[in-house]
């Protein structure tokens, strides 16, 4: 049975998610976050946690590069600015609150959010329910704080977002889950799965059947080219040799085949590859317009002011990114982004040193994360600032070769 302290940590990890993903959360105004940080400011509190030093400098190091780019650009975007550090003092106070359960708790609520998506999912393909889905429930849980913007806002349960066309798919629909879109609703996943193969050592287990089962459900190409890979990195790294002489032949043979024959898979990755006559910003395009900002100021970046980012440019074909990578590099120059995925590769291998699991798998989970933001522009949301403080609760200092 849960107890009170347990409920309240679900729901500081769910927030990490929710203010990252879920419409009704995310896309409302920074005043909304704000409000919440009361929850697990109070728990930092009353738990008697101390502000590290790792904080401090985190901190601080973003602050520099912030007002460093207010001097270059002689602007001061303060709801920009405002966003940022407090996101970046809500995923602190959530993980210092929680600690390494965070793990754990990340892990049961993506199972949770799958199984519940299933749900409407399947229902939804019965159109009465959608239409009742869309038009008389999700206007209930209309959000007044939800900002005015250019892109379209889906109806939404909360935990179920009602979003499921894209990738060129006719008679199937895309399970969104309660994010965004069905790709976004991969990508945490993804991380939910890495989670678990380094948490217990092993891939064969009911929750992450039921991971995996959710990346499927969303039809995403990325998704499920990257469960692909994780699958196979998995593999690789297993000391069966069934797994690895027989399981992983077979498996990159299969993904071959659906990359070939699969029009959502390989046909629309050739798509993607577009550089110049697309009207829509493509992955591949977008990378080559995020290196050309970057090159005018490579060490501070562009910030996220639209004014600077694009120079000043507002129509919204022109502006769209979706490659969260060389996003995050053009907006905060060089020496963020190799602080930040430094980070990430350093929390992923403590975690693998902690449950004692092999640490070349940090290696492969590295690459996953750099794979799932080619395709989201994830790196400013809130869960994954909190992945790159992961590093403070896994110090284990008595090993000298931990980074």
């Amino acid at each position: 049975m849960l107890n009170l302290s347990k409920i309240t940590d679900y729901l500081l990890v769910y927030l990490l998610i929710a203010f990252s993903g879920v419409p009704f959360f995310y896309k409302a105004h920074i005043v909304m976050m704000i409000g919440f940080l009361i929850l697990p400011l109070f728990v930092f509190i009353s738990r008697k946690k101390k502000v590290k030093s790792f904080f401090i400098v985190y901190f601080l190091i973003v602050l520099c590069v912030q007002v460093g780019q207010m001097l270059k650009f002689y602007q001061l975007p303060m709801l920009t600015f405002l966003g940022m550090h407090v996101r970046i003092v809500f995923a602190y106070l959530v993980l210092e609150a929680v600690g390494k359960k965070t793990i754990q708790y990340y892990i049961d609520i993506l199972v949770f959010s799958v199984v519940t998506s299933l749900f409407f999912y399947i229902f939804s393909y019965q159109g009465a329910f959608n239409s009742f889905l869309t038009n008389t429930v999700a206007p209930l849980f209309t959000n007044p704080l939800i900002k005015d913007q250019s892109y379209a806002v889906w109806p939404t349960v909360i935990l179920y977002t009602i979003n499921p066309s894209g990738e060129g798919l006719t008679w199937l629909m895309r399970n969104s889950g309660p994010f965004w879109e069905p790709g976004a609703f991969s990508g945490f996943l993804m991380i939910a799965l890495l989670f678990q193969i380094i948490q217990t050592g092993t891939l064969f287990n009911r929750k992450s059947a039921i991971i995996m089962m959710g990346v499927v459900s969303t039809f995403s190409t990325s998704g499920i080219m990257v469960l692909a890979f994780v699958i196979s990195a998995y593999l690789f790294l297993n000391k069966n040799a069934f797994s690895k002489w027989i399981l992983l032949p077979f498996m990159i043979l299969i993904s071959v085949i659906l990359f070939l024959s699969v029009d959502f898979l390989g046909a629309k990755v050739v798509s993607k590859m577009n550089f110049t006559s697309s009207t829509y910003n493509t992955r591949f395009k977008s990378a080559m317009l995020d290196l050309e900002d970057f090159s005018s100021n490579p060490f501070l970046g562009l910030g996220r002011a639209d004014s600077t980012r694009f120079k000043g440019e507002t129509r919204g074909r022109v502006i769209h990114r979706n490659n969260g990578v060389t996003y995050h590099l053009a907006t905060y120059g060089l020496i963020i982004f190799l602080l930040y995925f430094s980070l990430i590769y350093i929390a992923f291998y403590r975690m693998s040193l902690h449950w004692q699991t092999d640490t070349r798998m940090a290696l492969f989970a590295f690459i996953t994360i750099l794979l799932i933001g080619f395709s989201q522009v994830y790196f400013t949301k809130l869960f994954f600032i909190a992945l790159t403080m992961l590093p403070m609760l896994f110090e284990h200092r008595d090993q000298s070769s931990l980074p």
